[in-house]
This record gives C-alpha cells, structure tokens and sequence, in this order.
C-alpha cells in the first residue's frame, strides 16, 4: 500500500514525514514524537486514558506539527468502504460469535493482535 514502517531493532529517529500514534500508550506517544522529522507531522489519533507526561521540547526545537484525530468524516469514511477503496479485511485477526466474547477480550489482550470483531449470533 507504500506505507513505509519500520521494525524497532531497526529503529532510527526522525525519519518520517508523517507519524500517526494510535497505540494508546504514553511509551507510544515518545516513539511517536521522536519519529517524526525535523518539520514533520504528527497526528495524533489515540487517547492516552493514564496519567502521563511528554516533553514538548522536541516539538518546539524540530517544530513539528500537531494534529489532533479523534474522528473523521463518517459519510466519505463509509463510501469509500462500500466503494472497496480501502481494505480493512488484512487489519481483522478473527471473528468470535457473540457468544464467544469473553474468549474474544481474551485473544484481542495479546500483544501483537490486529482488530478482533464479533458478530451477533443468529
């Protein structure tokens, strides 16, 4: 989809253009943050729910722009779904029927899973 990324044993700083942090995490936020290049973007999609502190040093000295994400515009977001120019099928891991839920939490609190979905039973 020539989105470049990059694995952490091969981490180097200020390399991309744009970084998107949506991990959820303040550990992801200072990855993010020093991901970024020199008058790059960050866009910030997640909501870190604990406490947490960042410095806004290297935001200021590499003057790095801020974006905030938390949602975007729904009606072109679902045409573009229903139109098959985006595939989310490569981002889903499983599908757990309804009944199956807590088996489901279960599976999606290990690192490394993609998106788990459940389907209503019939």
């Amino acid at each position: 989809m020539g989105v470049r990324t990059s694995l952490l044993k091969d981490w180097k700083p200020r390399l991309f253009d744009i970084v998107v942090e949506a991990t959820g995490s303040a550990t992801g936020l200072e990855w993010a943050v020093s991901a970024v290049r020199p008058r790059g973007t960050l866009v910030l999609k997640s909501t870190i729910a604990s406490a947490h502190q960042v410095s806004l040093a290297p935001i200021v000295i590499h003057e790095i722009t801020v974006i905030g994400s938390r949602c975007g515009v729904f009606p072109d977001a679902l045409q573009a779904l229903t139109a098959g120019r985006v595939s989310v099928k490569p981002l889903i891991e499983k599908v757990y029927p309804l009944e199956r839920g807590l088996e489901a939490v279960q599976h999606a609190r290990q690192a490394g899973v993609r998106k788990i979905l459940l389907r209503p039973d019939r």
